[in-house]
């Protein structure tokens, strides 16, 4: 057992055995800073997990401006596996665009092979609807983050949930995850630090 198979076994809540029979699909790859794992238009054909390094998902609204929607790095099961999931699903070209921000090493898993692994026994078809399950519930939470609460709720919560976020990304790649300027983000930051003095 690698240290690798012990960690992913722990983030997707899996017996070793069963790493192992997923990663025996997988394909390494080392990705550079700013290199892109997808491309807006393109189909995404592939699920990645992070190994080493660091990812972000992102889209150009009609405005031309650069907003991260996911961070992607070797933590919990939600940043570190990447995908856009109804491109795979329907086959259509993604809105979405994955690049990396730091020299990466992530593992590639081709949509076909992963769907032949979820036909073999019922252990995968169950893990298959758990995996659905997260990605739906996960894209629920992040609408419902920029829907119903405040910018500084928002940094509150992902200082909170996922304060590694704040030493892997720029603060301009976070101010647009959280829909706000970086002079907005840098003034809810000083904001929250008085009130804490």
């Amino acid at each position: 057992m690698t240290p690798l198979t012990s960690q992913l076994a722990d983030a997707f809540g899996l017996s070793v055995s069963h790493i192992e029979e997923m990663m025996a699909i997988a394909f390494p790859k080392k990705v550079r800073r700013g290199e892109f794992l997808l491309r807006e238009g393109e189909i995404c054909t592939h699920v990645g997990l992070v190994v080493t390094g660091a990812l972000r998902t992102f889209y150009i609204n009609e405005n031309g401006e650069d907003i991260s929607f996911l961070f992607h790095f070797n933590h919990r099961l939600e940043h570190l596996a990447f995908i856009d999931y109804e491109s795979v699903l329907l086959g259509t070209p993604t809105k979405l665009n994955i690049q990396a921000t730091k020299n990466s090493l992530v593992y590639l898993i081709h949509k076909d092979d992963l769907a032949t692994l979820y036909q073999k026994n019922e252990f995968w078809q169950k893990f298959e609807k758990q995996m659905a399950d997260r990605v739906y519930l996960s894209a629920k939470r992040r609408v419902e983050d920029l829907l119903y609460y405040s910018p500084e709720r928002r940094y509150l919560h992902l200082l909170t949930e996922n304060p590694l976020v704040f030493q892997k990304f720029p603060q301009k790649y976070i101010a647009s995850y959280l829909g706000i300027t970086p002079q907005s983000l840098s003034r809810i930051r000083k904001r929250i630090t008085n009130n804490y003095l």
